[in-house]
């Protein structure tokens, strides 16, 4: 077999007619996907904005982000009549709203004698305990049957939002240096930097869905934000293993760690491929009926998650290994330059 250098196997030269999916030299596609998606987000982001003149609508933030009211009415067993969460749910938003305030939340909560109903809605700027007492006397109105104890009222203050907040982006900080550490660990430095700015894709890709979408932020997002970060993280590792495994072979082949890169990772992704479109498939069909038919904390969990997985899944696969061709092409490149000057220098100076 005839050897070919290293430069044969750029990018634009790849000749990888034998497998099914060719996917390195479509990297500009991989890197235009993402960014037309956050420029789609950007302008709908100005749009709320816009409309309705505040910076802070331009995403939807839930009160455990930017403070309000937890209301729980309990009734009792007269909610588990059939229609009867329905009316009271219906009846109890008109209150909040009626009030002036924007629900966000409505959910039931507990069962039998302690059965209830529970709105989030913010009221932040208002005078809090004016606020509470108006709305325990209208449903007290509304509901003779409902006594002021039954009506529970847990304010959530900005500054406990802001600390929420902070935590949730130390934590992702954190979970990104770990697994940064754990594949340089057991593949190499640049494997990890690839997979990181992977991560960081799939993190803004659901930022961005979730903008386009308005779904409400609260801490079931962060909560789905972390679990797709484990769970793509888990799919890129798969295909830089299987690199590292085809290694050896080509190497025997060509004579050379360099020059089957670019095959490795061609193959490496194909012989994924079935196995991370199937895993995430699979996913997404539960998970997809859980955003469909499930309650408002479970859809609310859900649809983040459908956008983590297409995200995930299109990171591990195209981008993650086209980031780590690009970074170690670049490097070899590099150190091929730097070895051809090295003897030039070495004889000038002679």
């Amino acid at each position: 077999m005839t050897k070919r250098s290293f430069k044969d196997f750029s990018i634009r030269k790849l000749d990888l007619s034998s497998y099914d999916v060719h996917f390195l030299s479509k990297y500009r596609i991989w890197f235009a996907i993402p960014l037309v998606v956050i420029l789609i987000a950007v302008i709908v982001f100005s749009v709320f904005a816009i409309v309705n003149k505040d910076a802070q609508d331009g995403m939807n933030l839930g009160i455990d982000f930017t403070g309000g009211t937890v209301m729980t009415v309990t009734v009792g067993n007269a909610l588990e009549e059939e229609g009867a969460y329905a009316e009271y749910s219906e009846a109890l938003r008109k209150i909040v709203e009626d009030a002036g305030y924007n629900v966000s939340y409505v959910q039931k909560s507990g069962t039998g004698a302690e059965a209830g109903v529970m709105l989030k809605y913010q009221n932040k700027d208002a005078d809090i305990e004016a606020s509470n007492q108006a709305m325990k006397d209208a449903i007290t109105l509304r509901y003779p049957s409902v006594t002021a104890e039954d009506v529970s009222l847990e304010s959530i203050s900005a500054s406990s939002a802001n600390d929420l907040l902070e935590k949730a982006l130390i934590s992702l900080a954190v979970i990104f240096v770990v697994m940064l550490v754990y594949i340089a660990i057991r593949f190499e430095l640049w494997s990890g930097i690839s997979a990181l700015i992977a991560l960081i894709h799939d993190v803004l890709m659901m930022i961005a869905f979730t903008i386009i979408f308005h779904i409400e932020v609260n801490t079931t997002y962060v909560a789905a934000v972390i679990t797709i970060v484990a769970y793509s993280i888990n799919n890129t590792i798969i295909v830089f293993d299987r690199v590292r495994e085809l290694m050896p072979k080509t190497q025997k082949a060509y004579g050379s760690r360099r020059e089957p890169l670019a095959r490795n990772i061609e193959e490496a992704v194909n012989e994924t491929f079935t196995r991370s479109a199937v895993s995430t498939l699979t996913t997404m069909i539960p998970v997809f009926l859980l955003g469909v038919f499930g309650v408002l904390s479970l859809r609310q969990f859900a649809w983040p998650i459908m956008f983590g997985l297409v995200a995930g899944a299109f990171s591990s696969l195209f981008l993650a290994p086209t980031i780590y061709y690009l970074i170690r092409n670049a490097v070899n490149e590099a150190k091929d330059r730097k070895n051809t000057k090295a003897p030039q220098l070495k004889q000038a100076r002679r």
